[in-house]
C-alpha cells in the first residue's frame, strides 16, 4: 500500500494532544475577566444611574404636558395638590374605574385608600388629569416612579403593604395652600417667574402631593441620581454626602428641568433658595422657616 509523507511522517511523529486549557491558564483568564469587569462596573453603574435620571426628567416633561393640556381646556387652570388621608375615589378597592370623590374631582392626582399614604389612585376618573396621559392604570403607575426609586419608606405616616407607595412626585405646596377642595388652582398664566419657580418635585418617599420642601421634616428632596454616590447614601438623608453629592430631578412651571442637590433646595450651609419654591402669585404667603429667608434686594 503506497502512503503519502505527510501521512508517513505524523506517524513518526506519534499521536498529536488535544489542546486544553492548563489550571494555570486558566487561572489567568479568570484574573483578566475579574479585572475587567473592576474597571468597568463603575462606567456601567454610571452610564446606568444617567439614564436613570433623563428617565426621571422624561417623566416630568409628560406630567407637565398633561397640566398644560388641561389648562387648554379649562381656561388656564390646573388641577390642584392633595395632602395626606384626601382620597380620590369612594369605591377604593373595587375593580374598574374609580366613583371621584370631590379630590378625585379637582385634585391632580389624590392617595387611594385611607391608611395608605402614598399610594395614589391610577383608575381611571380618580383624577380629571388622567384622561390626559394614556396608556390606562399599568403605564401611569410607571410615569409616577422614578427609575431610580427603590421604594424608600415613608416619613411617619400610615403605611399599607398592600398598597405600598407607587408614587416619587410631588407638587408645589402653593398648589393646595388656601384652596378649596372644590376648586382648581389658579391659571398657569398667573405664576410669577414660571421658569424660576419648581412645579413637580423628585420627593424622598412622598407621602402626598403636598410638597413643604425645606420647612417639614416629611419633605426630603431625592438624591437618586448621583453619581459619585453609593446605593446607602442616596436614601440616607443624614449622610454628609447625600445633600451635596446627590440630585434629584425638577420640574419648573414654564417645563424644562433641572437636576438639583438637595443642598440647593433645602437648608443648612449654605441656605437652600426659597424662591425655587415661593411665591407662585403674589398673594402667596412667606412659608416661614429659619432658613426661609425673602431674596436679597427690592
Amino acid at each position: 500500500m503506497v502512503t503519502s509523507p505527510a501521512l508517513r511522517a505524523s506517524r513518526r511523529q506519534g499521536p498529536r494532544r488535544n489542546a486544553a486549557f492548563t489550571l494555570v491558564e486558566l487561572l489567568v483568564v479568570i484574573g483578566i475577566i475579574a479585572v475587567l469587569i473592576s474597571i468597568l462596573l463603575p462606567s456601567l453603574n454610571q452610564a446606568r444611574r444617567k439614564a436613570q435620571a433623563v428617565q426621571c426628567g422624561s417623566n416630568m416633561k409628560q406630567i407637565h404636558l398633561a397640566f398644560l393640556m388641561f389648562a387648554q381646556d379649562n381656561k388656564g387652570k390646573i388641577p390642584r395638590g392633595y395632602g395626606v388621608g384626601q382620597i380620590a375615589s369612594t369605591n377604593p378597592t373595587a375593580p374598574g374605574p374609580a366613583i371621584p370623590t370631590v379630590h378625585g374631582r379637582f385634585a391632580a392626582w389624590s392617595q387611594r385608600l385611607d391608611g395608605a399614604s402614598g399610594h395614589v389612585d391610577f383608575r381611571d376618573d380618580a383624577s380629571p388629569l388622567w384622561r390626559y396621559l394614556a396608556g390606562g392604570e399599568n403605564a401611569r403607575e410607571q410615569l409616577f416612579m422614578c427609575a431610580g426609586d427603590t421604594g424608600e419608606a415613608l416619613a411617619g405616616h400610615p403605611r399599607n403593604p398592600q398598597y405600598p407607595r407607587n408614587c416619587s412626585y410631588s407638587l408645589n405646596r402653593y398648589l393646595l395652600a388656601g384652596i378649596p377642595d372644590n376648586r382648581f388652582a389658579p391659571p398657569m398664566s398667573a405664576i410669577k417667574n414660571s421658569s424660576e419657580r419648581i412645579m413637580i418635585y423628585e420627593e424622598l418617599a412622598p407621602n402626598d402631593s403636598y410638597c413643604i420642601m425645606g420647612n417639614h421634616n416629611d419633605d426630603i428632596p431625592s438624591a437618586r441620581h448621583g453619581i459619585a454616590l453609593k446605593g446607602n447614601a442616596r436614601t440616607n438623608p443624614q449622610n454628609p454626602h447625600y445633600r451635596f453629592s446627590g440630585r434629584g430631578s425638577y420640574c419648573f412651571f414654564d417645563g424644562h428641568i433641572e437636576y438639583l442637590t438637595p443642598s440647593m433646595v433645602t437648608p443648612p450651609n449654605p441656605p437652600g433658595r426659597v424662591s425655587y419654591h415661593w411665591p407662585l402669585r403674589a398673594t402667596d404667603p412667606f412659608p416661614g422657616g429659619s432658613w426661609a429667608m425673602p431674596p436679597a434686594g427690592p
